[in-house]
């Protein structure tokens, strides 16, 4: 089993919704955070107390809404005292991404961390094992090189999409997966290199995925189209529109 909490849904300028990042903790007591944008710190910490629980930080791409937290989540780890070294995870590049950000944010901190941040580079279609999970990706298409996400626990299986649309890939690598956690912009296909609620539609039925929730909303098409939103979800009760904070278990 899998515990999901949505410590944010929304896109980079929402003000009524966190940057999405979600909080997962396998059944096995590994806590990973799926990316770390501007208020992904904060909402981590809210939530937990805990300086060593954090195993691992995913990182889908290097757009601000999904890795301008690490700063923070990194000086406040320093600050409580942590010493279990921590994990970053994501695609080349980015040890020296991190440390450049780091140094901006608080030049020579790196220096004077107390616990060790442990580096994994991963690209297009590689595995990897940490945590207990079996990691695999897949390229979305995006503005930037973005990697969706799934994460094998012998199991269970959940998909984090970070940003972008589904290619052939990614479908072939979310097939009959338990959960999906989405990507979707607009109600249709309307914007370049982004989701949206139709193509994920089209993606759960493809794949088989047994339920898939929609995050990164556009936050006008959120507040102006929820009718039309809500009448989509009532013809799927396994498709769903979390909220900050909301919890699922996977499966």
């Amino acid at each position: 089993m899998m515990q999901i909490l949505f410590l944010g849904v929304g896109e980079a300028c929402d003000p009524d919704h966190g940057n999405t990042s979600v909080l997962l903790t396998t059944g096995a007591g590994a806590s990973l955070l799926l990316d770390c944008g501007f208020t992904a710190a904060h909402r981590f910490f809210a939530a937990c107390s805990d300086p060593d629980r954090l195993d691992a930080v995913w990182i889908s791409h290097c757009h601000g809404d999904h890795y301008f937290g690490i700063p923070l989540l990194i000086l406040r780890f320093r600050e409580m005292g942590r010493r279990r070294p921590l994990a970053l995870v994501g695609q080349a590049g980015l040890e020296e991404i991190v440390r450049s950000l780091m140094e901006m944010a608080y030049p020579g901190f790196m220096v004077k961390l107390g616990f060790a941040l442990q580096f994994h580079e991963t690209g297009p279609e590689q595995t990897l094992s940490l945590a207990g999970l079996r990691w695999r990706t897949a390229p979305t298409l995006h503005s930037r090189p973005n990697l969706g996400l799934l994460l094998d626990d012998g199991s269970c299986r959940l998909y984090y999409s970070g940003d972008g649309r589904p290619g052939d890939r990614v479908a072939g690598l979310v097939r009959d997966c338990d959960l999906a956690i989405h990507e979707a912009f607009r109600l249709e296909d309307e914007v370049a290199g982004h989701g949206s609620i139709a193509g994920c539609r089209r993606l759960k039925a493809g794949a088989r995925i047994r339920r898939l929730a929609l995050v990164h909303l556009e936050r006008r098409v959120r507040r102006k189209q929820r009718q039309e939103i809500g009448r989509i979800l009532d013809q799927d009760p396994d498709l769903f529109l979390p909220e900050d904070g909301d919890t699922v278990s996977v499966p």
